[in-house]
């Protein structure tokens, strides 16, 4: 199977599970080693920042995953490993300096995250065999733009439903 990075994993509707029932899933890294990505609908209880925080995934991380829009912060020569889609980039210590202190009117394109998604080798491969997820290619403006509470509904596909045998 070729790289999923970049694309989302949205959960199917029969997707039963506590956490990853109807999420979106921004995938940063998948490989023979596994897969790594970023739950986009889920967010914090958090007051204490400036910014809301999300709920990246239930595997736990020490400090933040910052994912921004913001082209003019990244290095031309390190654009092509931060980008994870068109438009979307992997922020470093310098961005989440910016989003801690804006200047006033900033109109930045930013998230924070804590906690990730993880599968181990086929771990991900064998959910997308049982039909737990859908591959739906990301785009900037479902990170950024879409509401999160309808972002789930925009992505999922539709299904046909089954013909009654009565």
């Amino acid at each position: 199977m070729s790289s999923l990075a970049g694309s989302f994993l949205v959960a199917r509707p029969s997707l039963d599970d506590g956490f990853f029932g109807r999420t979106v899933v921004l995938m940063l890294q998948h490989g023979g080693d596994g897969a790594f990505g970023l739950v986009l609908n889920r967010v914090a209880n958090s007051k204490d920042f400036p910014f809301a925080v999300h709920v990246g995934g239930p595997c736990k991380f020490n400090g933040f995953i910052l994912l921004h829009g913001q082209e003019e912060w990244v290095e031309e020569s390190e654009r092509p490993s931060a980008q994870i889609c068109p438009g979307v980039f992997l922020g470093d210590a310098d961005c989440f300096k910016r989003i801690v202190d804006p200047p006033p009117g900033h109109d930045w394109r930013f998230r924070v995250f804590t906690g990730y998604s993880g599968w181990g080798p086929g771990q991900l491969e064998g959910e997308l065999a049982q039909g737990a997820w859908s591959i739906v290619g990301a785009q900037c403006k479902h990170v950024f733009d879409t509401k999160l509470e309808e972002l789930w509904l925009r992505l999922v596909p539709s299904s046909i439903p089954t013909p009654s045998l009565n």
